[in-house]
């Protein structure tokens, strides 16, 4: 019996959801119509591709291997069905990824270059969490995603762009007071200075992640998560409420948008993230992804040295 990419489709949408119920109810069939294409597709394949758990199902090492190749399958698929209609309309429509703590300040400068590309890209922009740009990637809902790096999945081509450095944000009279200390601060000494907790981004957030392993010495009780976005951390700290780092790429746009929020440099080697692209398999090679690479590589050196000009 052969394989058919019904089958594939249903048992991609298993994988995805973790449920039989799920799964049927994405793709708009009945639990039993879904289980008995799932069967039949073990049948063609000779061999069990899930086990039935009581919180999900749990794929087999059969499994996660016909999953790799589903989504090669499927991506390849995706791309025969809109490569007519790409060409017939004259441009590249694709359904791109930007890290949240990133996209509000580099999508300006991204579109105006991918307007002036040829042939046009034209995204739809998913702005969401790093790791929900990689699951989004992985399920085939994304073409590519511009996200912090290394992500190290061999399924995830990626490529490296620029980077981009943290700085120190908070009122003019914390940033006062390391200043008198006469030195240019590096992370461990921020995290034994007497200057108030530290402000970072919510659980889920990338650069949650990043900011702490920066400033791993920082006391622990003086950590505060919460803020969902790097425009409420300004905020927060303008008015007081301790220190964060913001990456080069937002401070301007924040700093001109927040009445006192000041800045202040770390000492060399700086803490950074690595901005780059990954995208799916199926997209390996195509002119466009050259395109969507050079624009946000362009896009965030801008931002990055008009941060540094800027801020001594």
């Amino acid at each position: 019996m052969p394989v058919t990419l019904r089958q594939l489709r249903y048992f991609q949408a298993l994988v995805e959801h973790g449920s039989f119920s799920r799964a049927a109810e994405s793709v708009f069939v009945s639990q039993p119509a879904l289980s008995l294409q799932i069967r039949e597709l073990e049948g063609a394949l000779g061999g069990p591709l899930v086990e039935r758990e009581s919180r999900g199902v749990l794929l087999t090492r059969l499994g996660k291997e016909v999953h790799e190749q589903t989504l090669r399958v499927l991506d390849e698929t995706l791309l025969l069905e809109t490569m007519g209609k790409q060409y017939e309309q004259g441009t590249l429509r694709i359904a791109l990824g930007i890290v949240s703590s990133l996209a509000p300040y580099l999508l300006p400068g991204l579109m105006e270059r991918l307007n002036a590309a040829s042939p046009r890209v034209e995204p739809d922009v998913l702005e969401a969490t790093g790791q929900d740009l990689v699951s989004a990637l992985l399920a085939g809902r994304l073409d590519a995603a511009i996200v912090s790096l290394p992500l190290g999945m061999m399924e995830l081509p990626e490529r490296d762009l620029f980077e981009d450095r943290f700085i120190i944000a908070g009122r003019a009279e914390r940033l006062d007071a390391l200043r008198a200390q006469g030195f240019v601060p590096n992370p461990e000494d921020m995290s034994r200075a007497d200057i108030g907790p530290l402000l970072i981004l919510a659980d889920g957030h990338c650069m949650a992640d990043q900011v702490l392993g920066a400033c791993s010495m920082w006391r622990q009780q003086e950590v505060r998560r919460g803020a969902e976005s790097l425009a409420t951390l300004s905020r927060l700290v303008a008015a007081g409420s301790g220190l964060t780092l913001l990456p080069e790429t937002a401070a301007l746009c924040e700093g001109a948008a927040t009445p006192g929020l000041s800045f202040l440099r770390f000492a060399s080697p700086e803490p950074s993230r690595r901005i780059g692209l990954a995208h799916r398999l199926a997209a390996h090679g195509q002119h466009w992804i050259d395109l969507l690479a050079g624009a946000t590589a362009g896009a965030g050196e801008e931002l990055t040295k008009k941060a540094r000009q800027a801020i001594g």
